[in-house]
């Protein structure tokens, strides 16, 4: 790999992972719950980094484990558009127990109010804890991101929500999904080997959510504060988190995609994985912002008056520059593995 600057890389801690986890604890500020994370940190000083960030976000990481490799990295190569490519190197992701048994956060995982799964880590382990979960009524939600892997039969009963975006459903289901209708036929198509929900993201078009009970959901993209994206990195990891916090919180599910992608939608105007993640005070600023017929319909967006806003909201949160609300105090479980 060739850089043309010496100053065309830094370290930014992240992983999917670790990037819903801390996007699950800012946004659920204010409301009594606490994201347990479980992981596998490595040997090297990138992992008393993650940790230190993860603590300082008021996660509970009591269920993780310290391994003898060096840390999983992830090499973002960011396009001038905000777009990524990237690369991931496993490390202590991939080096988790063989056994089912044997997996931390089993015993987290069912009395969750929801579990948050990636395949950044072995299929196994995700199998392991989305049984423990589904077996105890708890909604488990599977971001396909990721691995590229297949899914073994069975899992697909124990989940609750599945969330590909566009590319990942047609890999899934081998359909095509360039169009709404042809994303609406492929989320079928994986209904029928077991998930419950299908819930598609499609980038700048917003999302759609294929329920159980057959109803179709459909939610357009906020405009992005600045009107400007930055770097998408984490957007979908934001997204799905936002989904699952505002799922818990019993809100209808229309209104659980409009909190997710106006999570989404500030997290791409900024730079990085978790730097960018919002704060619950301004996620709530931005919708309701977007319930002003300007905001919502007009190409414009008055960016001054978002910024003072979401200013405003933070201001009177009591929230530290560092996105971390010493005032909250989290307690429902929702684990992230």
């Amino acid at each position: 790999l060739g850089a043309r600057k010496p100053d065309t890389g830094y370290m930014v801690p992240g992983g999917k992972g670790a990037n819903q986890a801390v996007a699950t604890a800012r946004l659920s500020q204010g409301t009594g719950r606490v994201t347990q994370f479980v992981c596998q940190f490595g040997n090297d000083s990138h992992a008393k980094v993650l940790e230190k960030v993860l603590v300082d976000n008021g996660l509970d990481i009591s269920e993780c484990n310290h391994t003898d490799k060096p840390s999983g990295q992830a090499f973002i190569f960011l396009e001038p558009d905000g777009h990524n490519s990237i690369l991931i190197v496993g490390g202590a992701n991939v080096a988790w127990p063989a056994a089912a048994n044997d997996q931390p956060g089993l015993g987290l995982s069912r009395k969750a109010s929801a579990v948050l799964l990636q395949k950044e880590v072995p299929e196994h382990v995700n199998e392991a804890i989305a049984e423990a979960a589904a077996s105890a009524g708890v909604c488990v939600i599977q971001d396909v991101g990721g691995e590229d892997r297949p899914f073994s039969p069975g899992f697909f009963r124990h989940l609750t929500y599945i969330c590909p975006n566009e590319t990942e459903l047609e890999r899934l289901t081998g359909l095509p999904t360039s169009t709404e209708a042809q994303v609406i036929a492929a989320a079928r198509e994986l209904q029928k080997k077991g998930v419950r929900n299908v819930l598609v993201t499609l980038g700048a078009d917003g999302a759609v959510l294929l329920t159980e009970g057959g109803m179709v959901f459909r939610q357009s993209a906020f405009p992005v504060p600045g009107g400007r994206v930055v770097d998408t990195t984490g957007a979908g990891d934001t997204f799905r988190a936002a989904f699952a916090v505002a799922l818990v919180e019993g809100k209808p599910l229309q209104e659980c995609l409009r909190f997710a992608v106006a999570a989404s939608a500030i997290s791409v105007s900024r730079m990085g994985a978790i730097p960018s993640l919002p704060l619950r005070a301004e996620t709530d600023s931005l919708m309701k912002l977007a319930m002003c017929e300007p905001f919502r319909f007009e190409s414009t967006i008055d960016c001054a008056e978002i910024r003072r806003s979401m200013h405003d909201a933070i201001r009177d949160s009591g929230c530290l520059a560092s996105g971390v609300s010493r005032r909250s105090v989290p307690t429902n479980p929702s684990v992230c593995a």
